[in-house]
C-alpha cells in the first residue's frame, strides 16, 4: 500500500479488487519474482531423488503447498489414481504440512496408493529437492503467483496447473511454461501427466520454456525495478 495506491500480485486479483469497490486508479499490478538461480544440473537432479529415496527409472511428480483445503489435493490423488493405472512407475511425492494432511493420507490409503504417493511433511530446502521431479502440478481451486510454480520453471521442470487465479497470467501458453487444466477436474489432470510422461521432447520443450519466461518476466530483479519504480512515481 503506498500513499492511497495498493499494488496486486496478478491481473485476476486487480479485477477481483475492482469488482470490490477499489477505485481502478489506485490498484495496479506487479507480479511475483524470484532470484532464478542457475539451471540445476544432472548431478543435482540425482542428488535430489537420493534424498527423496527415489529411483532413477521413476516417473516423479511433485506438488509443494501448504496441505490446505485451497490446494484440492484431493483432486490431485485421486488424478494419481488414475494415471498409476497407466503408468505404474509414477510416484508422487508432496512436500508441506498443514491441517489436511490426516485427511490426504486417508485419500492416499483408500486409493491404495501407499506404495507410489509421498507425503513428507515441511522442508526448508524445496529448491533443492524440485530438480528430482519430470513434473510439477499445482491443483489449487484458487490462486495468487504461486512461488512454487515459479520456483519449477527456475528448476527447468515442466508444469501443469490449474487454471485458477494468476497462475494463467504466468503459464498463459504450453510455448511459456506450462499446461493448464480446469481445477477440481481429476480426469483432465491424469490425462495432462500422462500425455507428458508418454512425450519427454514436448516435456523438454516446455521446461526450457518455462525457464526462459521465469528468466525474462518473473524474476527479482524485474520485481523490485517495478516497486522501486512505483515509490519514486508516487513520491515524485
Amino acid at each position: 500500500h503506498f500513499n492511497g495506491e495498493i499494488v496486486a500480485v496478478s491481473h485476476e486479483l486487480r479485477d477481483y479488487m475492482l469488482t470490490s469497490r477499489f477505485t481502478a486508479r489506485r490498484v495496479g499490478v506487479i507480479h511475483n519474482g524470484i532470484e532464478p538461480g542457475p539451471a540445476p544440473s544432472r548431478a543435482e537432479r540425482l542428488r535430489a531423488r537420493r534424498v527423496l529415496g527415489v529411483d532413477d527409472t521413476a516417473f516423479v511428480v511433485m506438488a509443494v503447498a501448504r496441505l490446505d483445503p485451497v490446494k484440492d489435493f484431493p483432486t490431485l490423488i485421486e488424478a494419481f489414481a488414475i494415471v498409476r493405472r497407466q503408468l505404474p512407475h509414477a510416484r508422487l511425492v508432496i512436500v508441506g504440512d498443514g491441517p489436511e494432511r490426516a485427511r490426504l493420507e486417508t485419500c492416499v490409503d483408500a486409493s491404495n496408493l501407499a506404495a507410489s504417493v509421498d507425503i513428507i511433511g515441511y522442508r526448508s530446502g524445496v529448491r533443492q529437492l524440485l530438480p528430482a521431479a519430470d513434473l510439477y502440478v499445482s491443483s489449487s481451486i484458487s490462486e495468487g503467483i504461486s512461488i512454487t510454480i515459479l520456483e519449477a520453471m527456475a528448476a527447468k521442470v515442466p508444469v501443469v496447473a490449474t487454471a485458477v487465479g494468476g497462475t494463467p497470467e504466468v503459464l498463459p501458453t504450453p510455448a511459456e511454461g506450462g499446461i493448464l487444466v480446469p481445477s477440481r477436474d481429476s480426469g483432465r489432470l491424469a490425462a495432462a501427466i500422462v500425455s507428458l510422461e508418454r512425450d519427454p521432447a514436448t516435456r523438454a520443450a516446455i521446461a526450457a520454456a518455462g525457464r526462459r519466461r521465469l528468466e525474462s518476466a518473473f524474476n527479482l530483479d524485474r520485481m523490485v525495478g517495478d516497486y522501486v519504480r512505483t515509490y519514486r512515481r508516487l513520491v515524485g
